[in-house]
């Protein structure tokens, strides 16, 4: 049964993607406490949208603080630098998923990783954004929400997006379903 409804909501969203009609649009705000060249952020957003669109989402992407009087809940990105080494050392990011909108990039250990930067960064902000939208602290076996990439994922990611799989697309959509619930506590996810 669960496996059936996983592959019926795969065969939704797939429809939906080759469409290329987006089914639902997601407001994400980027707050810079780090220098990103405008090129590596353009494509880094881009490569975000693309990996989204493929499973029905559209982002829309904003600068700055998320209203604090938005009824849609949207998403909070920081992109810092500067990190001590002794903050979650080795993550590139967290999220707080329970918490529902709030992510915290470490541009600078983005930049130390192998591949293309712009590649890494798109698919950092995919993997936390992932953890916001399914309200768990939870990662895959393959794809984008591995916890964590090997060099080969590294090199994967510099030719083509690294997947969602069937369990993460059903738990995407089931989130944004259910995100006008509020959430419940703060734990820190670390990727």
């Amino acid at each position: 049964m669960k496996i059936a409804a996983m592959t019926l909501m795969a065969a939704i969203v797939g429809a939906a993607a080759e469409l290329g009609q987006p089914q639902q649009r997601l407001t994400v705000y980027l707050r810079y406490n780090a220098l990103v060249p405008r090129g590596i952020e353009t494509q880094a957003l881009e490569l975000a949208n693309q990996m989204f669109g493929t499973i029905g989402i559209r982002m829309d992407w904003r600068i700055g603080e998320p209203p604090r009087t938005s009824s849609t809940r949207p998403i909070g990105i920081e992109l810092v630098t500067d990190t001590p080494e002794n903050l979650l050392p080795g993550t590139l990011a967290y999220a707080l998923p329970f918490e529902g909108t709030h992510v915290v990039v470490f541009y600078d250990r983005v930049e130390n990783r192998p591949g293309s930067v712009s590649s890494v960064l798109g698919h950092v902000i995919a993997h936390e954004v992932t953890h916001i939208l399914q309200g768990v602290a939870r990662h895959s076996k393959s794809g984008i929400m591995k916890a964590q990439w090997t060099g080969a994922d590294y090199q994967e990611m510099t030719w083509k997006p690294l997947q969602f799989t069937d369990a993460d697309v059903m738990l995407i959509h089931l989130g944004l379903k259910a995100r006008g619930a509020p959430g419940s506590s703060q734990h820190s996810c670390e990727r």
